[in-house]
């Protein structure tokens, strides 16, 4: 019985992980209703994999904010800028809201 509710536990916490993951760039930008940054904020705190994923969405919105502070974007910096937007966009209209 043990292991099947440390499975159970496992698979609750793996949905708890994909319905933040849906919600970290909203949370990141300061977009969510302060009952979901709360629940995201406390999940963060002890989930290593989401807070790896938080760190990264951070450097690549603080790459993509120095290269516009810089004005002048070379041509390759400005394709890779357009690339990651499209990117974030796309999987932000990619992933429902949930309750979390």
């Amino acid at each position: 019985m043990k292991t099947f509710n440390l499975i159970r536990e496992r698979f609750v916490e793996m949905a708890t992980c994909r319905d933040v993951g849906r919600l970290l760039q909203s949370y990141l930008d300061g977009e969510l209703d302060v009952q979901r940054a709360t629940k995201v904020s406390a999940h963060l705190e002890h989930c290593l994999r989401c807070g790896m994923e938080v760190t990264t969405y951070a450097h690549i919105k603080d790459a993509i904010a120095r290269v516009v502070e810089r004005g002048e974007v070379h041509p390759e910096d400005r394709l890779t800028v357009e690339r990651l937007r499209h990117f974030a966009q796309s999987i932000a209209s990619a992933q429902p809201e949930t309750d979390v």
